[in-house]
């Protein structure tokens, strides 16, 4: 398994501390994201969650972003693909989006990762959601268009929050305002992230719909 080798320096002189493996780096840099925030995590703080010099952390991880990279793709390697078994085309998206939410609460701070690597983190997961698409019957740029949506519902959601206005502090909030706000406090994380991906799949269900009537047509 990937997560267990040993990440090694070219040579190891006399006296050197035992080689680092990439779960010890990886468990490091997760330490740091769930404790003190994803802009905390650096080569200078891994080295110091580590116990090792700056340098000797250069040694093990080349930079910031193959860490990033190694930090993403333990994220989301348990993240199992559905198969045809487990459902139509979009009942196997919706698993795969939930399974890589699941992941995402374990591991806060992880979502700002993979919002920016994920092409370069995990393809995998990447190529299933596009595969499931194009059998589904979406057109290319369809598929294209509907994992950058999915993509950035999915990650860049967690960089976005609504939070009550008080009503007593904002005497001049516009009409629309003014009638949604008080209902606010009735939703919850879970309500956001449901009705975002039913209102995504709705709309490739329509796009799935529309393809084949115009193939229909064609044959006719």
């Amino acid at each position: 398994m990937a997560g267990s080798s040993s990440v090694q320096p070219a040579s190891r002189p006399r006296g050197r501390p035992p080689s680092l493996t990439e779960d010890q780096i990886v468990d490091a840099a997760l330490q740091i994201i769930r404790t003190e925030g994803l802009d905390a995590l650096s080569m200078r703080r891994l080295s110091q969650q580590l116990g090792r010099s700056q340098m000797a952390a250069y040694s093990y991880v080349s930079d910031k972003q193959q860490l990033l990279d190694l930090v993403a793709r333990r994220t989301l390697a348990d993240v199992e693909i559905p198969g045809p078994d487990d459902g139509p085309w979009d009942v196997q998206i919706r698993l795969i989006i939930d399974r890589i939410d699941t992941q995402l609460r374990r591991h806060p701070g992880i979502a700002g990762v993979l919002l920016q690597r994920m092409l370069h983190s995990d393809r995998r997961l990447m190529h299933a959601l596009m595969l499931i698409m194009v059998d589904a019957g979406l057109h290319e740029k369809e598929v294209l268009l509907a994992y950058s949506t999915i993509h950035t519902y999915l990650f860049g959601r967690y960089q976005v929050a609504l939070s009550p206005v008080p009503q007593d502090d904002e005497p001049n909030l516009p009409p629309g305002l003014t009638h949604v706000m008080p209902f606010l406090d009735e939703l919850h994380r879970a309500d956001y992230f449901n009705f975002g991906i039913d209102v995504l799949l709705d709309g490739l269900r329509a796009r799935v719909t529309e393809n084949r009537r115009q193939q229909d047509g064609q044959r006719a």
